[in-house]
């Protein structure tokens, strides 16, 4: 009887662990032009995710313009070619404190002013 009992645990754990989710391998994206939805993409910075609650849309942006600076009296800029204009959409923190701070895109650098010498977290969104 525990012979048998176990044999039928052993099977009932295999067929459990064998079945997974029920996805199989995730197909190869179609080609298509780069930027475009489905596109295949040759970087290495490709994302796949899994989840137990439904379907997962990861997106990735390549290039990203961000970074931490250091206020010198109060001032920095950053010289960096992925600040195109003032159309640019920047968030900028102060990690320092609980401080305003004031920063501004354009072309080819991001001007910010903040509190003396607080450390301020920038990243460029769009």
């Amino acid at each position: 009887m525990r012979a048998s009992s176990t044999i039928v645990a052993s099977l009932a754990a295999i067929a459990l662990l064998s079945s997974g989710c029920g996805r199989g391998p995730r197909p190869e994206p179609p080609p298509g032009a780069p930027g475009e939805h489905g596109a295949a993409s040759k970087e290495s910075h490709d994302v796949f995710a899994n989840s137990v609650f439904g379907s997962v849309d990861v997106k990735e942006t390549a290039n990203m313009c961000a970074g931490r600076v250091q206020l010198a009296q109060g001032n920095a800029t950053v010289n960096d070619a992925c600040f195109t204009g003032d159309t640019n959409v920047v968030l900028c923190s102060d990690a320092s404190s609980a401080s305003a701070v004031q920063c501004a895109a354009t072309n080819g650098k991001l001007v910010l002013a903040g509190n003396g010498s607080d450390q301020i977290n920038y990243a460029r969104v769009r």
